[in-house]
């Protein structure tokens, strides 16, 4: 086990609880690293990191019986099966290991996507917009700690949309807590000004976030929603170095 959190740590990039959609993934990387007696080559380590990645995001171990499909990856790795099987299972399980848009349509932050999304924007260096720090869940101070910000206020929605379209992950995007209070419940058109002309569009950019102005109306709320989504795939296809096909 201290292989495999050092692994997640160091290699993966994954470095608090709160990002793994399963506990079992860690299982699964200890009995790998013990069955190789923790000596893996540089390309089998890339692609137990790629494989610790996907298992993540299509939640490997969150789909029906989350034993039993651990039963089988360990099964695979007892008869000397490695990273690049696993990934073949989970190909197996999942039918694709490329994320589709329609797979964030109406996904929340309780969603193992959510998780992944944090990751690929904070590799893609996504800071505060405020501070400008690096986003990270472990940041210290109440005013840095970093919360998932509705682009646009559940306030402004609430009159023409459900509680499941306001909180799709598509309208979600990570800042610091002071950051977000701040913003309070103004609407994008009204708050994004003043972020582009402090930064420019680096911030939008590193999570994705439109800023054409034909998108930021409410009344354009759903369109907002796909075009991000689009933009967010694609991070996190670059992200899992599983480009759409």
């Amino acid at each position: 086990m201290e292989f495999a959190i050092n692994f997640m740590k160091s290699n993966v990039g994954i470095d608090s609880p709160a990002l793994l959609s399963s506990p079992f993934v860690l299982i699964a990387l200890a009995y790998h690293g013990h069955k190789r007696g923790y000596n893996l080559s540089s390309e089998e380590s890339e692609q137990l990191r790629q494989w610790v990645l996907l298992a993540n995001a299509k939640g490997r171990y969150s789909r029906g019986s989350s034993e039993t499909i651990l039963d089988q990856d360990l099964a695979l790795l007892r008869k000397d099966g490695g990273a690049k099987e696993l990934i073949e299972r989970l190909r197996q399980q999942v039918g694709r290991l490329d994320i589709l848009p329609e797979e964030l349509a109406g996904r929340t932050q309780r969603s193992a996507l959510f998780k992944t999304m944090y990751m690929a924007f904070r590799d893609a260096g996504a800071r505060d917009w405020q501070s400008d720090l690096v986003i990270a869940i472990n940041h210290s101070g109440a005013q840095h700690k970093l919360q998932f910000h509705h682009i646009f206020a559940k306030a402004i929605l609430k009159s023409r949309y459900n509680n499941r379209e306001i909180n799709d992950i598509a309208n979600l995007c990570f800042i610091a807590g002071k950051t977000n209070r701040k913003i309070s419940d103004k609407a994008p058109r009204t708050y994004f000004p003043a972020i582009t002309k402090k930064s420019g569009q680096v911030h939008f950019k590193a999570q994705c976030i439109p800023t054409d102005d034909a998108l930021l109306g409410v009344e354009n709320y759903k369109a907002f929603l796909e075009n991000r989504r689009a933009l967010i795939v694609e991070r996190l296809n670059h992200f899992l170095g599983t480009p759409s096909s």
